[in-house]
């Protein structure tokens, strides 16, 4: 009997210490975030130097330092971009927020690998899984904005889309008849042809460009149309922006705000929560929708004038209540 209860005993004890250290790994684990930019890594001008100009806000905001937050590059093959969050999933990042479209069937994969572990992906919204934030921009709000400002500064009272989006053409257009019933918008389909982008051109004084693959549009104003037409461009899409030879035909810019999707992303992966909005019900696509209200999509104006900034926020204020 004295053995018996012996052994019994000992069982015991290892039974508990063997047990003690996995309740102690589960309750230690903290949060690890991790941030696979696109293609051209930092220095892009565009979503990368973006995104990453947030994190760096969000690491100071929250005491951040590696290996509890991570960046890594990718040379944009899917061979490269499978391994890299493969990688950062393997190695306990709770957390992995992906720049760009591009990474659209990378997290689609990897995600149902790793269920446990949260993915987000920046300016994008056809992922239907329960840990993917789709993080999504209000680009047709923003296009209405520009309708506003175009018609608001136009002297010749006939504006032009450059781009090929009807959705974007037809809010553009609403918020250019928001202001004027009269006032003309030529749409300058593109990429079509340079001759066509310059007959288009030719026709107004003011254009919302929407394109974004090269810097075809704007060196063509620049190099024929300089003092008869101003672009409205988009932030931080159009890396060509912010290029000083460019800046004289610039009016406006149409931002996409980063600093508070990837503050927010940050926030609740540190609280163990995750951004699931419901963004499509029927096809089972979650995240958060960013636009006007929530300030996910804001204006410039190059010369700052109060007076027609003032009269763009309301003219958004009368949008956002109907």
């Amino acid at each position: 009997m004295k053995t018996k209860a012996l052994f019994a005993a000992l069982v015991f004890v290892v039974s508990t210490f063997a047990a003690a250290p996995a309740q102690v790994n589960a309750e230690t684990v903290q949060p690890k975030i991790a941030v696979a930019y696109d293609i051209g890594f930092l220095g892009d001008n565009s979503f990368n130097d973006a995104v990453n100009a947030a994190l760096t806000n969000a690491k100071k905001r929250n005491g951040l330092v590696e290996p509890f937050v991570r960046e890594v590059p990718t040379n944009g093959t899917a061979v490269d971009r499978l391994n890299r969050l493969r990688f950062l999933a393997q190695n306990g990042y709770t957390l992995i927020i992906a720049v760009g479209a591009g990474y659209r069937e990378t997290i689609r994969r990897v995600s149902m690998e790793y269920p446990e572990t949260q993915f987000a992906i920046i300016n994008d919204k056809a992922l239907a899984q329960m840990n993917i934030s789709n993080i999504y921009f209000r680009e047709d709000q923003g296009a209405y904005v520009a309708g506003l400002i175009a018609a608001l500064s136009s002297k010749r009272k006939s504006v032009g889309f450059i781009g090929s989006d009807a959705e974007l053409l037809a809010s553009y257009t609403k918020g250019a008849r928001a202001i004027s019933r009269k006032i003309k918008v030529v749409n300058i389909d593109y990429p079509d042809s340079v001759g066509n982008l310059k007959n288009g051109l030719s026709q107004v004084d003011i254009a919302y460009s929407t394109w974004d693959g090269d810097a075809t549009v704007i060196a063509t104003v620049l190099e024929s149309y300089a003092k008869k037409v101003k672009l409205i461009v988009e932030r931080p899409d159009q890396y060509f922006a912010d290029l000083m030879a460019t800046r004289s035909v610039i009016l406006a810019t149409i931002n996409k705000n980063l600093e508070r999707p990837i503050s927010q992303l940050v926030a609740a992966a540190l609280e163990d929560r995750s951004i699931i909005d419901i963004l499509n019900e029927e096809q089972g696509i979650y995240g958060r929708e960013y636009g006007l209200k929530n300030k996910g999509i804001e204006f410039t104006l190059a010369n700052n004038s109060n007076t027609l900034r003032s009269r763009i926020n309301a003219e958004i204020k009368r949008y956002l209540a109907k």
